[in-house]
């Protein structure tokens, strides 16, 4: 008797936890490898999280074009909000790569970040374009919006490159990162 009122207990606790610990992840990718590809892109990542023990959020776009004559574009939007007494933070990874000989990388990314709680996570942007080879342009236009606060202020950290290697590359980029 004791057995079961123990047994109910536990089941009972596990779904009450399990929507309070729930995570979101989002893996989106776009590849055309080969001679004269291109690959285009346009993605929106939405994620909220919420409640006492709230799991992180985790999005990764990405987009390559591999080989000869290669055209790599994309537009990623990553929205994520996390919130609740323990939660997790916000994780978003966006890459667009254009490698081998005459390759254009070409990218417009957004990451809007937010979480808030008595001990909540940080937010963390990694956000990169790149062109390897011969004869390569990467351009890039990226903005990081993060917002972070709870009691122990957790922290916003942001990377965002724009990478052209080898012989004849071009590379340009446009950044905008506002934390609070």
């Amino acid at each position: 008797m004791i057995r079961t009122a123990l047994l109910t207990g536990f089941a009972s606790l596990a779904l009450f936890a399990a929507p309070a610990m729930a995570q979101n992840i989002s893996d989106i990718s776009n590849t055309a490898a080969g001679i004269g590809n291109t690959a285009n892109q346009s993605a929106l990542v939405m994620q909220r999280s919420k409640g006492p023990f709230a799991g992180p959020n985790s999005a990764t776009v990405s987009n390559l074009a591999a080989g000869i004559g290669n055209t790599a574009n994309q537009e990623a939007f990553v929205k994520q909000r996390s919130g609740g007494l323990f939660n997790g933070g916000s994780a978003a990874t966006i890459g667009n790569t254009a490698a081998g000989i005459g390759n254009n990388a070409g990218q417009m990314a957004t990451v809007m970040q937010r979480s808030g709680g008595l001990l909540s996570g940080g937010n963390v942007a990694n956000v990169g374009n790149t062109a390897a080879g011969i004869g390569n342009t990467a351009l890039q236009s990226g903005t990081v919006l993060q917002r972070s606060g709870g009691v122990l202020g957790p922290f916003n950290r942001s990377n965002m490159q724009n990478l052209s290697a080898g012989v004849g590359n071009f590379a340009g980029q446009s950044a905008l990162v506002r934390q609070r």
